[in-house]
């Protein structure tokens, strides 16, 4: 098992906000989950982590939509080289 780097986040889900369908329910406008992580991703790009997606927990603050979670360091694939003689 490899160590590595973990950072928390919380991205705020733009134009994603809880409305009120009846005195009871409140419900948000529906999105795609996998669009959100490749936002989160893109925006971790540059600071070579991506989303840990086991961690990710759906917060709402004033109703608003935020996905909290946490990113874990990019790792170098390591390849290993097989020679073969003739």
């Amino acid at each position: 098992m490899t160590k590595s780097k973990t950072i928390g986040f919380s991205y705020k889900v733009e134009n994603i906000t809880l409305q009120a369908t009846d005195d009871t329910l409140r419900t948000t406008d529906s999105f795609i989950t996998r669009e959100l992580i490749d936002q989160i991703n893109e925006k971790l790009k540059d600071r070579n982590f991506k989303v840990d997606e086991s961690s990710l927990r759906p917060k709402y603050l004033n109703d608003q939509f935020y996905i909290d979670g946490f990113a874990v360091e990019i790792q170098e694939s390591k390849t290993v080289g097989f020679l073969s003689g003739r």
